[in-house]
């Protein structure tokens, strides 16, 4: 497992190329959100969403993704105009969208996550980089310890110890254009 250091408000470009570069080859990099560390690979990569899910310990294949904008998002997911209209008054921001029966979306405000699924070419997976059963992580230290012993991730881009943030407001968008609230989070779309 290899430690990066990362200034989130800085970010070294060669350090992002060199994330990206192992996302496009299919691997698994823990890297910094605007809520939490994430675990995470391209979303459309059925090797990557099992080392994702074995990392884990996990057996549910249901993840928030991240991308790096709503016209990627659109590239890989149909929204009905309530949800576009929805994304594009909280996004960048704590809204994540249900956009298939396995997968949420969201635009973060983190400009790191945004960066790295630009690089990548695709959303990410972003569930949180601990152990299923274990605490979320808000440190890279924390997430160096839950993943001291394999499976592990490829990559940890450390940024530090990160402000704990409340999740995400997770939607799902009906095709009348109901909204449905799953999880309160960030912010209110009512």
């Amino acid at each position: 497992m290899l430690i990066l250091p990362l200034n989130p408000r800085h970010p070294d470009p060669r350090v992002l190329r060199q994330a990206a570069a192992i996302l496009r080859r299919g691997g698994v990099v823990v890297y910094p959100t605007d809520t939490a560390y994430a675990l995470g690979g391209r979303f459309n990569v059925r090797a990557v969403v099992k080392r994702v899910m074995a990392i884990k310990g996990r057996r549910d294949p249901k993840f928030t993704l991240v991308a790096a904008s709503l016209s990627q998002v659109r590239r890989y997911f149909a929204l009905n105009p309530s949800a576009k209209a929805l994304a594009s008054k909280h996004w960048p921001g704590p809204l994540s969208l249900v956009v298939s029966r396995r997968y949420a979306v969201r635009v973060p405000a983190d400009a790191v996550a945004r960066r790295l699924a630009a690089l990548a070419d695709s959303p990410l997976i972003a569930t949180s980089a601990n152990r299923t059963g274990r605490s979320t992580p808000y440190s890279a230290l924390a997430v160096r310890r839950q993943f001291a012993h394999p499976p592990q991730p490829d990559l940890v881009l450390d940024a530090g110890r990160l402000p704990k943030q409340k999740p995400s407001t997770v939607v799902a968008v009906d095709s009348r254009g109901q909204i449905r609230v799953l999880r309160a989070g960030a912010i209110n779309v009512y």
